[in-house]
């Protein structure tokens, strides 16, 4: 399967304090081009889906998802602060792919998340 970049996947999220124990979970693949077609890894973000409408803790890495973009009952989140890279065997299936303002979205809080920017040159850029 070719693994194109801000598709959402299934995949084997493998634990890392349980070698060779996996859980199920919704990713985000990052990377494009020659950069994923040529890697035997895909660098990604995961999907975390609320479990009732009251969200929960958000934080200002997290990307939110509506109901019907991705899927579910309560919407979802991406966790742009836990960059993730898993073999490509571990991908299951292709599910869908993201609207171009979530990938611009996801962008900025990637960006956020590694410290390129700070928090707050985003709280000025809404003043």
């Amino acid at each position: 399967m070719p693994v194109q970049a801000w598709r959402v996947y299934l995949i084997k999220f493998p634990l890392p304090d349980q070698p060779g124990k996996a859980i199920t979970k919704f990713a985000v693949n990052l990377q494009e081009g020659r950069t994923i077609r040529h890697s035997p890894t895909m660098v990604c973000v995961i999907i975390t889906t609320f479990q009732s409408a009251e969200p929960g803790k958000l934080y200002p890495t997290d990307v939110i998802l509506t109901p019907e973009e991705s899927g579910t009952k309560f919407g979802a989140k991406v966790l742009c602060n836990q960059i993730h890279t898993i073999d490509k065997p571990m991908i299951i299936d292709f599910k869908y792919r993201l609207s171009p303002a979530t990938m611009r979205e996801i962008d900025e809080r990637l960006l956020l998340g590694v410290g390129i920017i700070k928090i707050e040159d985003l709280e000025s850029e809404t003043e």
